[in-house]
């Protein structure tokens, strides 16, 4: 058992330094890729994708409570994606800067513990703080990453509603036997999973739950049925999620949810004499100002 603080008692320490609700994603692309990370590496994709990862957290660092790595951008270069993504989040632990795969594993039981060994184990090349999973092969299925995150101070993140428009297609359909919406049942597995795991520090246990920044009536009715929960929200930004329409993620107290970010600070709109790195650090600074309009305590 390791002896660090659980990892949402973390996260909320580190919005309240930074002042920050923001979760950068880093979502790499080589054919978005800009000419300061390109130039001098002959297409050397390790090299481009780890330098562009360093160079999001060096220059979002101090506007951004986390970060958040989408795998599979990394996995589509095969072993080269794969050291990338291990030398990014070695930086990050190296700064103190908070790190969530986005990995959306999901799988029956010995097999989850096998994803939950992955990258929840300490000392581990791919270690990161939290995960995202899948929770539709049912609560045994996750029963193995709570495991693994309550006995590591990890966190993890279900996907409950998600942003995508086809999000609807099985997550809003209804539940006979219980009268809900099938996201509404997830919920309530993901509350009932993480409520023996609750800090009593924040009052958040360590399974906390993706919610969609493009479905605000969802995430109003979710964090009142989940007032533990963590919640990790996607969409904001080129996805048209909006600062006003996050605000019901959040707890009473401003607490209880980071709201991400990719696209827009991974590939900002680059003004004529600006650079990628100037552009990366005025799309981070607005994306938290923007937040914080929102009037949600920090």
């Amino acid at each position: 058992m390791t002896n660090q603080a659980p990892f949402f008692d973390r996260l909320e320490a580190a919005r309240h330094e930074k002042q920050s609700l923001l979760c950068v994603g880093i979502d790499p692309r080589l054919d978005r890729m800009p000419a300061e990370i390109t130039a001098g590496r002959d297409n050397d994709v390790e090299a481009m994708l780890t330098r562009f990862g360093i160079e999001l957290l060096e220059i979002a660092g101090p506007y951004a409570a986390c970060f958040k790595p989408q795998i599979a951008f990394f996995e589509a270069h095969g072993l080269a994606g794969l050291r990338a993504f291990a030398a990014i989040i070695a930086e990050a632990r190296r700064l103190e800067l908070p790190i969530i795969g986005d990995v959306k594993r999901g799988d029956i039981g010995s097999t989850a513990a096998a994803y939950a060994q992955a990258f929840l184990t300490p000392g581990g090349e791919l270690e990161v703080d939290a995960i995202t999973i899948n929770p539709y092969l049912g609560a045994d299925s996750l029963d193995p990453f709570v495991k693994a995150a309550a006995a590591a101070q990890k966190g993890l993140y279900v996907l409950v509603r998600t942003s995508n428009p086809g999000g609807a297609d099985l997550q809003e359909l209804g539940v006979a036997e219980c009268g809900s919406r099938v996201f509404q049942r997830v919920a309530a597995m993901v509350r009932s999973l993480g409520a023996p795991h609750t800090s009593a520090e924040t009052g958040l246990s360590c399974v906390g739950a993706v919610v969609g920044a493009t479905t605000p009536a969802a995430l109003e009715s979710l964090r009142g049925e989940m007032p533990d929960t963590p919640f990790l929200v996607p969409g904001y930004g080129a996805q048209g999620g909006t600062a006003a329409g996050i605000a019901p993620a959040f707890r009473a107290d401003g607490s209880g949810a980071v709201v991400n970010a990719s696209r827009s600070i991974n590939y900002p709109t680059v003004a004529d004499g600006e650079d990628w790195r100037a552009a990366v650090e005025r799309a981070a600074k607005a994306a938290r100002e923007d937040l914080h309009g929102a009037r949600i305590p920090a």
